[in-house]
């Protein structure tokens, strides 16, 4: 990205952009050098023009929520990151709820739970924002926000505003459709049916159980088919494994850790080691959940 372009693009959008900002400071693992451009639109017609501005441009961009489930490289990012976490707003309609994608969950669970619904509160305690949410299809084990999705309203890469039914967001594991083809999430509708949970007790089995201590960018890897990683890691010895102030953590073992001032050339490292240990000990490979955005 040249300097006329981070210039003008800069003055483009004014004080909601800042140039060379670290991004260590906008995710959850507490890793990242500087990006380019840090744009941060407060409105959905905010973001779509950030990103037509980008494609008329040809700069290279990334959109991201509340950094929870990403990892920059420690070389930053050429080119733009556009964050939604300005773009907030939640309404009671019809079907449930709409929420804009910069929402923070715990918002959401809040509005539910005033509103007499406790069908949102097993999302207690995963960090990050409603977008990222929903094109992670974040959840627990028995339950997902793609369960509770009526429709959600995103920008394709060709710059269209679509809304895509519930059966069309091709919702998986960890996973839908949306991630898949580069969609950006701007709002999504959440119906409230559905069974109750107790958020307090789901906050406290997280404490019991993970390193919510230190930054992380929660679980690591995807659970193969009818296996846990964590437990594929634990029984491979690697609990505490650590490279550099990276950690493998000693209370949840697919959680990597940041014990403080790790890189992201650290965590990267710990990654293979833990994949090639896990692969030679039980001949299964794990995926990533999480998403390594290159420099």
């Amino acid at each position: 990205m040249n300097a006329a372009a981070v210039v003008a693009t800069s003055k483009e959008w004014g004080n909601d952009c800042r140039r060379g900002e670290f991004l260590a400071h906008h995710t959850t693992f507490r890793v990242g050098g500087r990006a380019d451009i840090f744009h941060t639109p407060h409105t959905i017609g905010g973001l779509i023009g950030a990103v037509e501005l980008c494609r008329s441009l040809g700069l290279r961009y990334v959109v991201v929520g509340g950094g929870s489930n990403i990892l920059f490289s420690d070389r930053g990012f050429r080119g733009v990151v556009i964050s939604t976490a300005a773009i907030r707003g939640i309404a009671d309609c019809s079907q449930g709820i709409e929420v804009s994608a910069g929402e923070p969950l715990g918002h959401l669970i809040a509005h539910a739970e005033e509103r007499g619904a406790r069908s949102l509160s097993f999302l207690a305690g995963i960090p990050g924002t409603a977008g990222g949410a929903v094109a992670m299809n974040a959840g627990i084990r028995d339950r997902s926000i793609g369960d509770m999705v009526r429709n959600v309203r995103v920008l394709d890469p060709a710059g269209r505003v679509r809304e895509l039914r519930s059966h069309e967001c091709g919702f998986e594991y960890r996973g839908s459709a949306v991630r898949k083809d580069g969609l950006v999430v701007l709002s999504a509708t959440l119906s409230l049916d559905g069974p109750s949970f107790d958020r307090r007790e789901i906050i406290e089995r997280k404490q019991m159980t993970q390193p919510l201590s230190f930054p992380s960018a929660g679980c690591v890897f995807r659970n193969p088919a009818g296996r846990s990683a964590g437990e594929l890691i634990d029984r491979s010895g690697l609990k505490g494994t650590t490279v550099g102030n990276a950690q493998v953590s000693e209370k949840h073992a697919n959680f990597i850790v940041n014990l403080g001032g790790a890189t992201s050339a650290e965590i990267c490292k710990l990654i293979d080691i833990v994949r090639q240990k896990v692969y030679n000990t039980f001949h299964v490979g794990l995926d990533l959940e999480i998403e390594v955005i290159d420099g």
